[in-house]
């Protein structure tokens, strides 16, 4: 009795989905990556015009030159304006790894049905396999009574 190797028709695909997965979990850790250096540098912003407003309350206490007010209002307003800017390429970035993550969910699932078929295919070929041995030893044994 030969016993036939199991192959399943769709390996191949298989094999392309489950790299498809890993690259994409790779993209999806570089976008969130890139999503945290970007509130990083927002945060910081946020941080410098608020140590900016700070100052300039303390300034205005002291007595400040309208000149000097004139200056720090308008870094003041700059900040607010790379503060806006860097809001949106917060965004954007959120946006990317919202791409990725709907990607990669897309790549699992198609993964898992072709594991899942692979699964099932495998459990027949097994099927087979005891079926054909339960006939060759039927054989054998039909065989052994037949000349006794």
């Amino acid at each position: 009795m030969t016993v036939g190797k199991f192959v399943f028709r769709l390996q191949s695909l298989l094999n392309l989905k489950t790299q498809l997965e890993q690259s994409l979990k790779n993209e999806l850790g570089r976008a969130i990556q890139e999503m945290e250096r970007q509130k990083r540098i927002l945060n910081g912003l946020i941080e410098e015009r608020e140590v900016y407003i700070f100052n300039i309350n303390q300034m205005y206490e002291k007595g400040i030159s309208i000149s000097k007010l004139r200056e720090y209002g308008n870094y003041i307003s700059h900040l607010n304006d790379r503060v806006k800017l860097q809001q949106d390429n917060v965004i954007q970035a959120k946006n990317n790894v919202d791409k990725y993550r709907e990607k990669l969910i897309k790549a699992m699932q198609e993964k898992k049905m072709l594991d899942k078929l692979r699964e099932k295919k495998y459990e027949e070929y097994l099927k087979d396999q005891l079926k054909e041995e339960q006939k060759h030893n039927d054989e054998i044994i039909s065989f052994n009574m037949g000349h006794v």
